[in-house]
């Protein structure tokens, strides 16, 4: 399930977050998608043979937590949407067509 959809400028602003938990795990999540900012620098500045090429915008599973998994999309305008699940047996295709279903709205 996903619990927090973030969309994030190319200068890493904030541009909307919603959490879809309870209050009390809002600022956890924001921390979370914060974080994740620094994993998306490191795949975009620092590209391996492993990591997305060019033309790739998912970029995958950023990070897992305890409880969570963090994946990412990076647009051409170097926009980023990270989605955090709660689902630790997700499939990555399913994740890059959410993403990318959000993507087109």
């Amino acid at each position: 399930m996903i619990v927090c959809v973030a969309v994030v400028g190319h200068q890493n602003n904030p541009l909307y977050i919603q959490s879809f938990t309870e209050a009390d795990d809002a600022l956890k999540l924001h921390h979370i998608v914060h974080c994740s900012l620094d994993v998306v620098d490191e795949r975009v500045n620092n590209p391996k043979k492993s990591g997305p090429t060019l033309n790739e915008t998912f970029l995958g599973l950023l990070y897992p937590t305890e409880n969570y998994k963090v994946y990412g999309y990076l647009t051409n305008t170097k926009v980023k949407f990270i989605l955090v699940t709660t689902d630790l047996d997700v499939r990555d295709v399913d994740v890059r067509n959410v993403s990318i279903a959000i993507t087109l709205l």
